[in-house]
């Protein structure tokens, strides 16, 4: 399997969800061997999308060096992993990727008007050859040999009428990222806003960005009856992007995940291969 980048820069403007700020972000071509985050308001060395470089996983995933860092990464480097892309070089003038519609299908869209190239060398596969597990609590992981790379999540919200559970199988190609993860949209429940604000997050959140789960129905209609699990595989494509490898043919089956976990997990599997 070959490394993969982009031919032409793209860029995207808005407001970062938890932060409120507006920012652009450039994505452009690399054949530097991994991803790279890269204040350009700063004066600041870029960040490499590793999970040793991870500063926090509240509400999202940030990663930093001693200069810089840079909040809520995990729709971006999904689409990235959702295409197979290896290099590149992520310029941001300001502390938040835009959120966008709340999806990563407007990053998926950009890399791909940016047209995916090849690069002359072979991409550092992550190859599993035992099962591998990790449990914090209630949530599990398991990761076990497979023909393909896929993923099994299982969400649930206990006692909720609306989502107390939903589980879902995704069998991972750029085709089937972009039509059946891409489009799922970050969501919240009523109850956590008031929390969220009161520590200092959901600042950019809105009706456009954000899916609202009420006890008696939804702020917007649904892309997908199941969008809420969808979303948590989004969450966790792009959190394994920090392993900083491309994931090999493995059946990750994952329950009650969330960020601090992803990351956690992605960490035991670079350390067990």
């Amino acid at each position: 399997m070959k490394r993969k980048t982009i031919k032409t820069p793209q860029t995207l403007k808005g407001v970062g969800i938890h932060t409120g700020e507006v920012c652009s972000i450039t994505f452009k071509p690399s054949e530097q061997g991994y991803i790279s985050f890269i204040r350009t308001d700063l004066k600041a060395e870029p960040i490499i999308a590793l999970a040793k470089n991870v500063s926090s996983t509240l509400r999202g995933t940030n990663i930093a060096n001693e200069k810089a860092e840079v909040h809520t990464i995990e729709h971006v480097l999904s689409a990235a992993n959702g295409l197979g892309i290896t290099d590149l070089i992520i310029e941001m003038d300001g502390p938040e990727p835009p959120i966008m519609d709340g999806s990563s299908l407007p990053y998926a869209k950009a890399m791909l008007e940016g047209e995916l190239k090849e690069i002359d060398q072979t991409a550092e596969v992550l190859h599993l050859e035992k099962e591998i597990t990790f449990q914090d609590g209630d949530i599990t992981y398991t990761a076990n040999p497979c023909q393909d790379f896929k993923i099994t999540f299982v969400y649930e919200r206990k006692g909720h009428p609306l989502v107390s559970h939903q589980e879902y199988t995704f069998t991972l190609t750029p085709e089937s990222y972009l039509k059946e993860i891409a489009p799922a949209r970050t969501f919240g429940f009523e109850e956590e806003i008031a929390f969220l604000q009161a520590n200092g997050l959901a600042k950019g959140g809105s009706l456009e960005n954000c899916v609202v789960i009420k006890k008696d129905g939804f702020s917007v209609p649904l892309r997908f009856d199941n969008e809420m699990v969808r979303h948590k595989i989004l969450d966790l494509l792009g959190d394994l992007k920090l392993t900083g490898k491309v994931l090999g043919p493995m059946h990750i089956t994952c329950k009650l995940g969330g960020h601090k976990t992803n990351v956690a997990f992605a960490k035991k599997l670079t350390e067990e291969n």
